[in-house]
């Protein structure tokens, strides 16, 4: 699972009731690719800036190892190139593997296996639907 997939999960369980983000990253195992990053690559982490909850990926990053995000993203990192190259490192090139995703309102677990997030809820935590 990749961070920028991470910062879009959350508990949508009735017990959580809009607390269900950001879920807090056990890591059991981390894989990192390499690879180059150019132009294609830096405009798409331009673009999906706006859309990330910045303080969530900070969490998310040195919950997997990355402690080196700065806490605020300012106008200045956003436009400079060799950041968003290293921010595209950070959202698409490294990947939980295996561990858990837990839910800050809940304590609810969610495993990860072959780096995909079982977020799957029991019938009974859906919240109810008014049709």
């Amino acid at each position: 699972m990749r961070l920028l997939t991470h910062n879009t999960l959350a508990n949508n369980s009735g017990d959580a009731k809009d607390r269900g983000f950001p879920l807090r990253i056990t890591v059991t195992k981390v894989r990192v690719e390499e690879g180059e990053i150019g132009a294609r690559e830096i405009q798409f982490v331009r673009n999906m800036l706006p859309s990330l909850e910045w303080q969530a990926l900070v969490k998310a990053a040195a919950d997997m190892g990355i402690p080196t995000l700065p806490p605020q993203l300012t106008e200045d990192l956003a436009n400079d190139p060799e950041f968003l190259k290293a921010l595209y490192h950070v959202l698409m090139n490294v990947h939980l593997v295996e561990g858990l995703l837990t839910c800050p309102a809940t304590g609810r677990e969610f495993p990860v296996e072959n780096e995909i997030p079982n977020m799957m809820l029991e019938e009974e935590e859906c919240a109810p639907v008014r049709l």
